[in-house]
């Protein structure tokens, strides 16, 4: 029996196994997905670099992770923004993921998906959990780091506490599907004027930067909303970006990527941090929520949300 069972294997998930790593707790990772870093991917095409999420990134202090993950110099800053600073990662964003997956040495279980976790001899006086996979197989642990998206969250919690997995019924997410196209620099009006966007255009962006584009070209991001229930239609998002880009040039790449859960909803409500702290309260010590879908905003706050995560079972399994 492992001491945590983490759920989730995107970010803040590998954050909390490589933690601990360092804290030499027995772990298990499960990630429902056929791959690691949730949302995290970046791609590599015809000299351009392409992140399926924002790869532009707000950098508030010290990034105190970089340096034991060897990422010192991962990093090109790209301008001031508020009181932090705009930053990217050279190679891609997913450089922290193989970073992180890099120095993690315990079980990995991938395509496995947890449909419910409950406690295992509740009367006892430190209880351990059961964690049910919806291929019928059980597992069970001390702790549980669950860091998975929120939507699923309320199933996985109910047999362990009905009203903690009430806090996150019905959350919601901004379907967003991120279009990229490249164009060589000269087949485009510098000015790049956008006329008629339709309502479902969240923004559309022109990116040069050396490290991500190749020489006299451009790569053009347009976030498009999409309808909950509508299939993904790559050529069609394509399509319809292509109308807002003032040339009749064909672009020399187009790629189309979505991942449902990430761009949460539900975290900005201003009532939502006090929904947080009713589910912590209803839960026990031993049981850890964390990740960008709950108090994690930016990228460095889901590194070490999954750190600190690891570090209150820590505490907990350690006084039990």
């Amino acid at each position: 029996m492992p001491d945590v069972i983490i759920v989730g294997g995107g970010l803040t998930g590998l954050a909390a196994a490589w933690e601990c790593e360092t804290l030499t707790l027995d772990y298990t990772l499960i990630e429902v997905k056929p791959r690691l870093g949730g949302s995290i991917r970046t791609e590599r095409r015809d000299g351009f670099i392409l992140d399926r999420t924002a790869f532009i990134i707000e950098k508030y202090g010290a990034w105190d992770f970089l340096d034991p993950l060897g990422l010192a110099d991962a990093l090109r800053y790209i301008g001031r923004y508020r009181d932090g600073r705009l930053t990217l990662f050279k190679n891609g964003t997913q450089t922290l993921i193989d970073a992180l997956v890099s120095r993690l040495t315990h079980p990995i279980m991938m395509r496995m998906a947890v449909s419910s976790i409950g406690t295992l001899d509740p009367v006892a006086s430190a209880p351990h959990y059961g964690i049910c996979l919806e291929n019928g197989l059980l597992l069970d642990a001390r702790a549980v780091i669950i860091t998975a998206p929120a939507r699923h969250l309320a199933h996985m919690l109910y047999a362990l506490n009905p009203n903690a997995a009430l806090c996150f019924d019905d959350y919601q997410y901004d379907s967003i599907a991120r279009v990229h196209l490249g164009y060589r620099a000269s087949d485009l009006d510098p000015t790049f004027p956008v006329a008629d966007s339709p309502p479902s255009l969240k923004y559309i962006e022109t990116y040069d930067h050396a490290d991500r584009v190749p020489p006299e070209h451009v790569l053009i991001r347009a976030g498009i909303r999409l309808e909950n229930s509508a299939p993904l239609d790559a050529d069609a998002l394509i399509a319809l970006t292509r109308t807002l880009i003032p040339t009749h040039a064909e672009p020399v790449l187009s790629s189309v990527a979505y991942w449902a859960e990430a761009d949460p909803l539900t975290r900005h409500l201003p009532e939502f941090a006090a929904i947080m702290d009713q589910a912590e309260s209803l839960l026990p010590p031993t049981i850890a929520i964390a990740g960008s879908d709950y108090r994690a905003k930016r990228l460095d706050q889901q590194v070490n949300d999954g750190r600190a995560a690891a570090q209150k079972i820590a505490a907990a399994l350690k006084s039990s």
